[in-house]
């Protein structure tokens, strides 16, 4: 290394000037063939399940491009996260029926069941919200031997009935609750908001999860008593996150396919997700990322790549207490 670059080895500088390079999650090694990686990034590229807001398909590599950035020692926990475990990018989902619902959710669960198969634990990137229902029918039938706790961020509860599309944006987590997938007692769904077609709307979820928890009621009893709730449903059992960025105010995360006002800030978003540490998390995604809505300064991003960095956190201390244990 020469004396112009300042002593950093190849490394220091590529972490440093992150938009060298060719770009990967976080800046994790590229490794597609699931070799030599506990805890694989891969992408979901699909927006087959939102039949009006499209675009989600293109969050999946602006979210790489951005979050080369993020690959850094954890100011919050004192951590270098990718210490915890071996971290990669595993690429893409395959998108061969693309065009094609249902066909693309078996594409999605037969991708998921190899890496989970392989013993990898997932942080995916989408794409809209519809990938999340493949995503845990991967999880459940191949490493986890009873139904599993759920974390869902979301300004919308996506608990309606099936469509005639059955894989859709809009009820991955009730489906999955119906197939024995996740435990509805261990679920937990945080922010909702969004406008109100019909009075019933949020009675399913209401009537069937562990905790409802709206905008407002959030914001009244304040992220701290949220923790203390979630952790009291969850104790050590298996849970995954799951995390819509529409939750966030559209001020702060304007890159979303479905935006709604009066959300939650980062700030608080930021004070719930790491009051998880300690949670048995078995994986993580983010989705529903519109770039050509997103601002100048590409904040929706930034706020990706940031929860990325603090799931890599999540689920690594997760598996090193296992390892431990």
């Amino acid at each position: 290394m020469s004396e112009a670059s300042g002593g950093l080895d190849a490394n220091s500088v590529s972490t440093y000037f992150w938009w060298w390079g060719v770009p990967t999650f976080l800046r994790c090694p590229y490794r597609p063939d699931l070799s030599e990686t506990d805890i694989g990034l891969i992408g979901v590229p699909h927006s087959f399940g939102n039949p009006a807001a499209r675009m989600q398909h293109f969050g999946t590599n602006a979210i790489r491009n951005r979050s080369n950035g993020y690959h850094r020692f954890h100011r919050e926990f004192a951590i270098d996260p990718f210490a915890l475990a071996r971290v990669s990018d595993l690429g893409d989902t395959p998108v061969a029926n693309a065009l094609n619902p249902d066909m693309s959710a078996d594409d999605i669960e037969a991708f998921f069941a190899r890496v989970c198969a392989a013993g990898i634990a997932p942080i995916a990137v989408g794409g809209d919200h519809a990938v999340t229902g493949p995503i845990l029918r991967a999880i459940r039938k191949t490493s986890q031997a009873k139904p599993f706790g759920l974390i869902h961020f979301d300004s919308h509860n996506d608990a309606i009935p099936p469509m005639p599309a059955t894989r859709n944006h809009a009820g991955p987590f009730r489906m999955s609750a119906e197939e024995g997938v996740i435990d509805p007692r261990r679920t937990v769904q945080i922010g909702m908001r969004g406008a109100m077609a019909t009075p019933d709307m949020d009675d399913w979820s209401r009537e069937n999860v562990a905790a409802f928890i709206t905008t407002n009621e959030a914001m009244k009893i304040g992220p701290e008593a949220v923790v203390a709730r979630v952790r009291e449903i969850m104790g050590d059992h298996p849970v995954y996150l799951s995390f819509d960025l529409d939750v966030i105010d559209p001020v702060f995360a304007p890159g979303v396919a479905t935006p709604e006002v009066n959300g939650l800030m980062p700030r608080e978003i930021f004070r719930m997700i790491q009051g998880f540490r300690g949670l048995n998390v078995i994986g993580a995604d983010v989705v529903c990322y519109s770039p050509p809505m997103d601002d100048r300064i590409q904040n929706t991003a930034m706020l990706a790549s940031q929860l990325l960095l603090d799931f890599v956190v999540l689920v690594g201390e997760a598996r090193q207490r296992a390892r431990a244990a």
